[in-house]
């Protein structure tokens, strides 16, 4: 499966991962004698016009209309124009190189289109646009997410007075990892009351015992102090399943135990506990909404009051610039250009307010800026801007700036929209304006009232007024209240300054888009409201009534909004990768493999105390650096009370990406006003770091510093990470028996395709091998990702084709079955599984027709593999050794002509490929010590031709401390060595191999060696390297192999065996890819990022692949073997 990440965001709230599954339909045949032999490559764009591979799918031999198993995974960001391109090849040689085989077709889209059509099919153009034949592709889009969330709950009775006569008694729910307890939950303190009841509340799965029923959860219930030294009450422990099976008929019931009284004689407990309610149920996620059918309805509401100035003058913010767009038109297209993929018509209705207009000339805050009541939309993003610029001349700006009109306009029709009983119709409000709010009052009411509608709003703040009002509007810590009271339903306004994105519009449309999806989908699943297509999505089992359709009222009372496809269309739902980095995650390069969401959880102790008659009230801001100095605030914590040791519920859920270097910062503020304002709030300290230094540590703990990066105090800051992903697989052992004989001259040569369930039809999964002249073949054991294979969901239907493998690409059906996962495994428990095999065609045919075969499932069992983190987290090194080419070829060093040309303005290759690759590398490996070696030199004192040899000349120690040890040991070492030849790889590739054999021995996934090899020349001694590195294979070891200069890397290529496995000169295979070879000339004009991250993207699956078959575990881990049984989740 091609895994990866689009580039993302600077601060996401939405990441979530879409699974693209790709088929083809009559599609050119461009060979003679059979058909072609297609194979789909998924290309991403950042920026401009460049495109990076990001994966490929198989390729099917002699098949015109193929159905790929293999997908595309990719992070979907709502807020981004994520571009993609599809081109299809028919494969015709055995090279990398796409450039030697025919072009079939291609499609340009965007992530948005695929996601908001759920199924697209469109027709393949060739390169210039012209028809590809009648050749059309299909994209099927699924989100691979774990929504399910515990609902509970709970009360207690008699619990111990801590206070004279009372307790204000809370819970705290933990979650056990492998670095301790980690809060999961907080409730609310219920005052004064040794019988309290709790509100209702929901914990993530993930959060509270990462989706496994049978972890221990730990609930400690305090008794509240507001100086914030809480009294323990008692504690105990429980699993997510026993609470389940507990409160299935009755409360399940708990004893509140307190250590320190066990002491005491007749001590019972300090009070009981009672889980009145553990349901466990899956929530309808953003993309569940946006493909089950629900429109998002965007109005643009402009700011036309006299403080933006005379549209005439270049002062005014409303002036046309003919030589670029001002602020207004800015914020309109960032915005608009993300939007209107989820609109089929794009139709935006535009108004303005605060102008005196046409013919009347009374101030208005509320018309369309095309002067057609009736109609007051605009016919795409160019249709409004040209509304805006024709508006403009019309028009006198006047004042006041009144919210409330337009506010209370949309939630009209949002109002409309409660009235059907499915999740439909959610509306969204972009307010752009220059002024301070007149109508505050109105417009708080007006927000409040909203917050209970299908609506959110957002407010982009242009020019340089104070806007404190529109941040006390986007109350992001507490909720809003209106004048007499009222507090809002949930937080709904989103407020953006201009001035913070104006060289970025794209950046722009990331923050003013963040919150959007989290606000949709928390909105309706509040209001246990389905999408309106529900058969499209699986999700709770909430009751479906009919609605009634909605029609514009107001202004334009005689326009129908337009009803939603049968097809699950949404009309409106809902970078480059070296510009910017997210909440959701760091940028990711078009090809990376390795993505992964990781959970940090943030505790601190012994804060500085900045208040006089109480304790600091601690909270914590992570911010996340994409280049330069520059840094994006990603979220904020909760703020503690009272409190000199706090430890956060709220958690960060990061992308991870190994192969990039992801600066954090973490910032630790007292707030002492109600509105958070971090300029008004005491600093208490910060930590600069990496997620690499994180994830390697599993858990750091590290000083706080201030901002002269002096100790703040004796304060400390720890930040826990954990992994999120379902690493769930299915083993599978399938055989046939008496299977029907297609072939008139011999037996069936069968093969099996496994199909998932979708509401766009069976899609496929999993194509075993084809086994050849056998009518009761035995297939290989394999494996299908759980996601793949039934969404997680074990009672989700599942179908099996048995085909008759042909040459020709025209495979003869033999017969099928459907089942679920949980009947195959209830089956195969005690003994084999059997399933008939039936073709219906034959069925409806003959007499006493039985079956066309017996397949047979012999094992079947649901296994979790350990992820790349839960190595790194578990304690494996990656140790990384340096090669460097020292031939004759690289030419004189002291000349600028040279590779090896040590350039006083500027790294040369070598130096480049160094930093890029060991300033990712270095954060996992704790003594940041790395042994180099150079090869292809005559070195002193014997003048000898050496191919391993220490850069620093100390054989008995090879290591330099850290990059800029390596860097200046290099630098030493040139003038000492004269460049030589040939260019051998083998001895150094056998020299580190050595040590991972010696790695080998232990019991546990403790080491792992990289190699990277920068070279400029062919290899002289191909056939030892190949024999090398087929018995590397076999140790837990990678290569990496950088190419330099100019010269043919053709060699180097044939070593990187992503199309086929490497063999050695006598034949024998290796067991596994472990070579990487990039060229450098590829990145050279390029940020060193780049190279970094292509370098480096195959060593995470790499590591995984070699640990999981070798059946090794991390060295600190109290997770089970991963061929032990996970039992699948409950529903």
């Amino acid at each position: 499966m091609a895994s990866g990440g689009a580039p993302v965001p600077e601060a996401s709230h939405m990441a979530t991962k879409v699974e693209l599954t790709i088929s083809c339909d009559n599609l050119m045949d461009m060979d003679v004698f059979s058909k072609s032999d297609p194979l789909c490559a998924l290309y991403i764009n950042t920026s401009g016009s460049h495109w990076y591979e990001f994966g490929r799918t198989e390729m099917i031999l002699n098949c015109l209309n193929p159905r790929f198993a293999k997908k595309f995974v990719i992070d979907y960001y709502f807020e981004m124009v994520q571009r993609l391109k599809f081109c299809v090849f028919d494969i015709d040689n055995n090279t990398y190189d796409l450039g030697d085989d025919d072009f079939l077709g291609e499609l340009e889209c965007t992530l948005g289109q695929v996601v908001s059509n759920r199924q697209m099919t469109r027709a393949l153009l060739l390169k210039n646009k012209r028809p590809a034949g009648h050749g059309t592709i299909t994209i099927s889009a699924e989100e691979i997410t774990d929504t399910r969330v515990a609902n509970l709950e709970v009360s207690a009775r008699r619990l111990d007075k801590k206070y004279l006569w009372w307790s204000d008694p809370f819970l705290e729910f933990f979650k056990q990892t492998e670095t301790g307890w980690q809060l999961a939950h907080r409730t609310e303190v219920i005052n004064n009351n040794l019988n309290p009841t709790w509100r209702p509340f929901r914990i993530s799965l993930r959060a509270l015992c990462g989706g496994d029923v049978e972890k221990p959860i730990k609930v400690d219930c305090y008794d509240h102090h507001i100086n914030g030294s809480h009294d323990l009450i008692g504690s105990f422990t429980t699993t997510l399943a026993e609470m389940q099976t507990g409160s299935h008929i009755t409360p399940a019931e708990f004893k509140c135990i307190n250590p320190k009284k066990l002491k005491k004689r007749n001590y019972q407990n300090s009070g009981l506990i009672f889980i009145k309610r553990c349901q466990v149920e899956k929530e309808f996620t953003f993309l569940d909404y946006i493909m089950g059918g629900c429109q998002i309805n965007f109005t643009i509401a402009i700011d036309f009051t006299g403080s933006n100035g005379d549209p005439r003058t270049p002062q005014s913010l409303h002036y046309i610039n003919p030589e670029g767009y001002n602020e207004y038109l800015t914020a309109i297209w960032a915005v608009g250009n993300v939007i209107q993929d989820y609109d089929s018509n794009k139709k935006f209705p535009v108004f303005g307010f605060g102008a005196q207009i046409p013919p009347s000339w009374q101030v208005s805050h509320e018309f369309p800026v095309n002067f057609n009541p009736t109609y007051p939309f605009c016919d795409g993003i160019e249709g409004v801007v040209t509304a805006y610029q024709q508006c403009l001349p019309q028009l006198k700006l006047w004042g006041p700036t009144n919210f409330s009109p337009i506010i209370n306009h949309v939630a009209c029709f949002a109002r409309q929209a409660m009235h059907q009983n499915k999740a439909s119709q959610y509306y969204v409000l972009l307010i752009i304006t220059d002024g301070v709010i007149t109508d505050m009052d109105k417009t708080r009411t007006a927000v409040v009232a909203a917050s209970r509608l299908p609506m959110s709003i957002i407010i982009v703040g242009v020019g340089g007024a104070d806007f404190s009002a529109m941040e006390f509007l986007d109350s992001d810590d507490k909720l809003l209240r209106a004048p007499n009271g009222d507090v809002a339903a949930r937080d709904i306004v989103q407020f953006v300054p201009f001035r913070d994105f104006q060289g970025s519009s794209v950046a722009l449309a990331q923050s003013v888009l963040a919150e959007l999806p989290d606000q949709v989908a928390s909105f309706f699943n509040s209001y246990k409201l389905k999408p309106p297509n529900i058969f499209s999505v699986s999700g709770p089992s909430w009751p479906v009534q009919t609605d009634g359709a909605l029609h514009y009222v107001g202004m334009w009372a005689d326009v129908p909004v337009e009803e939603t496809s049968s097809q699950g269309t949404a009309h409106l739902s809902t970078c480059d990768i070296r510009a910017v980095m997210a909440a959701g995650g760091a940028p990711g390069l078009g090809a990376t493999e390795c993505v992964t969401k990781v959970a940090l959880s943030i505790s601190c102790d012994n804060l500085l105390d900045m208040d006089t008659f109480s304790k600091s009230d601690p909270l914590c801001v992570l911010f996340m650096n994409s280049s330069g100095s520059h840094w994006w605030e990603v979220g904020r914590t909760e703020k503690i009370k009272n409190c000199l040791n706090p430890t956060f519920s709220k958690t960060f859920v990061i992308d991870y990406y190994f192969e990039m270097v992801q600066k954090l910062k973490f910032e630790v503020y007292d707030i002492d006003s109600d509105n958070c304002s971090l300029e008004e709030a005491d600093f208490l300290g910060q930590l600069e770091c990496t997620l690499g230094q994180i994830v390697s540590s599993g858990k750091l703990k590290r000083p706080l510093v201030t901002k002269d990066m002096r100790p703040s105090g004796k304060g400390t800051i720890t930040i826990c990470a954990e992994e999120r992903t379902d690493n769930r697989v299915v083993e599978f052992e399938v055989a046939g028996r008496q299977l029907d004989k297609k072939d008139f001259f011999g037996k069936s040569d069968p093969f099996l395709e496994f199909y998932k369930q979708t509401e766009t039809g069976w899609q496929l999964a999993h194509r075993t091998e084809v086994v050849k002249y056998n009518l009761n073949p035995v297939w290989k054991p394999f494996r299908i990702p759980l996601q793949s294979l039934c969404g997680g969901d074990v009672e989700k239907s599942i179908k099996v084709d048995c085909y008759d493998y042909n040459n020709s690409g025209s495979h003869d059906f033999i017969g099928t079955f459907q089942t679920t996962l949980s009947q195959i495994q209830q089956a195969s428990q005690a003994y084999a599984a059997e399933f008939e095999c039936i073709n219906n065609k034959k069925k409806q045919k003959k007499k006493g027709y039985k079956n066309s075969g017996v397949i047979v499932i012999k094992h079947c069992k649901t296994v979790k593999e350990y992820t790349f983190l839960d190595y790194i987290i578990g304690g494996c090194q990656i140790n990384f050794t340096i090669a460097i080419d020292f031939t004759g070829s690289n030419g004189d060093p002291r000349y600028p002509q040279s590779l090896h040309y040590i350039n006083p303005h500027g790294y040369n290759e070598y130096l480049s490929a160094i930093w890029a690759v060991g300033s990712v590398i270095q954060d996992y490996d704790s003594d940041k010590m790395f042994p180099v070696l150079g090869f292809g030199a005559k070195i002193p004192p014997t003048w000898q031709v050496s191919h391993e040899f220490p850069i620093n000349f100390d054989p008995s120690n090879p290591f330099c401390e850290g990059i800029e040890g390596v860097v200046t040991a290099y630098q030493k070492c040139l003038p000492q060595v004269k460049l030589y030849g040939p260019t051998n790889f083998s001895p150094i590739i056998n020299h580190v191999a050595h040590f991972g054999r010696q790695a080998i021995q232990q019991e546990t996934a403790s080491q792992y060696f990289v190699l990277l090899i920068i070279t400029d020349g062919v290899i002289t001694d191909m056939d030892e390297t190949r024999r090398a590195i087929v018995n590397a294979s076999r140790l837990p070891m990678s290569i990496i192999i950088v190419g330099v200069g100019g010269a043919d890397f053709s060699a180097m290529e044939f070593l990187d065996g992503d199309d086929g496995i490497l063999r050695s000169a006598t034949g024998e295979a290796a067991m596994r890819d472990i070579v990487q070879f990039v060229p450098f000339r590829q990145f050279q004009n390029g940020p060193q990022e780049m190279l970094a991250q292509s370098v480096l993207a195959e060593v995470p699956g790499q590591l995984v692949d070699f640990f999981n078959t070798m059946k090794l575990r991390p060295p600190r881990t109290d997770t089970p073997l991963p061929d032990l049984s996970a039992p699948a989740p409950p529903h």
